[in-house]
């Protein structure tokens, strides 16, 4: 069977497209994220209204293209499941654990959550554990934007695909850049830092830096925890798939280790563009 190569919203407004449910026509028609259980922030100079395209359908699979994707509600009131799946992967389980968002790292950034694990009754840290979501971007974005004004218009996108591309490579670049900085932080304070992204980005990770296929380890600071995005009833859903931890060495190694390009061929690269550049002929 020939692989679906349609590029197209896979949701808008935190629904699939194809869900024309009673929550979905009222999420799109406030312009609501339920993710984040507010108005959509996301916002494109291109439309005068949000933005609101969570992840997209590419070439076969599901990809979120907005960090708050990653904010689909658990058990606990308020939290969203990837945070109280760390919670329970780091400490055991979530007694007596708080969120804080976006928390500053002096002189690095900020951290987007914090999971604190206090001592029972008292305002005391015991532990904690700081978590940063990374999702994908587009490219050639305009076409997505086209699709976002065909579906508010009536149009059934399902069988329609639209001009875009995937900015993996720069998503990758802004991650690795926070994990290297941040990562050395963590392992002085002899902390963790769980960072979320899809699956499918750790494959590109493993191929393109030599990043480990599997394996983690209590000692290692910094743990990927990865995630795909699957079907569940009429709605899309986060499916927690392993954890993989690392180091800031293990990763810097695999950077310094990786195939190198050939000094050679780029060499005659350049010379083809000095011969075009200059109008010189063979």
């Amino acid at each position: 069977m020939a692989k679906n190569l349609a590029r197209r919203p896979a949701e808008i407004f935190g629904y699939p497209i194809r869900n024309q449910s009673e929550a979905a026509q009222d999420a799109r028609g406030k312009h609501w994220c339920p993710f984040l259980e507010e108005q959509c922030r996301k916002k494109s100079r291109l439309i005068d209204f949000p933005f609101g395209v969570c992840s997209v359908e590419y070439d076969g699979g599901i990809r979120t293209i907005c960090p708050h994707r990653f904010e689909e509600r658990g058990a606990t009131d308020g939290v969203a499941r990837v945070l109280e799946d760390i919670a329970v992967h780091y400490f055991g389980n979530t007694d007596n654990t708080v969120v804080f968002p976006e928390v500053a790292l002096p002189s690095v950034g900020s951290i987007d959550y914090v999971i604190v694990k206090h001592k029972p009754m008292q305002a005391v840290v015991d532990e904690f554990v700081a978590v940063e979501f990374q999702s994908d971007s587009t490219t050639e974005t305009g076409g997505l934007v086209r699709g976002i004004c065909d579906f508010c218009e009536g149009r059934d996108l399902q069988s329609q695909s639209y001009k875009f591309g995937m900015n993996t490579y720069d998503s990758i670049k802004r991650s690795i850049t926070q994990l290297m900085n941040k990562g050395i932080v963590y392992e002085a304070w002899n902390s963790k830092c769980y960072w979320v992204i899809q699956e499918y980005i750790y494959a590109d990770l493993v191929a393109r830096y030599g990043l480990k296929k599997k394996g983690f380890s209590l000692r290692h600071a910094s743990v990927f925890a990865l995630y795909d995005i699957v079907t569940k009833g009429d709605r899309l859903t986060l499916k927690r798939t392993r954890f993989i931890s690392t180091t800031v060495n293990q990763i810097y190694q695999a950077m310094r280790n990786r195939p190198m390009p050939n000094k050679d061929n780029f060499v005659k690269a350049l010379n083809k563009k000095l011969r075009l550049r200059l109008d010189v002929r063979d």
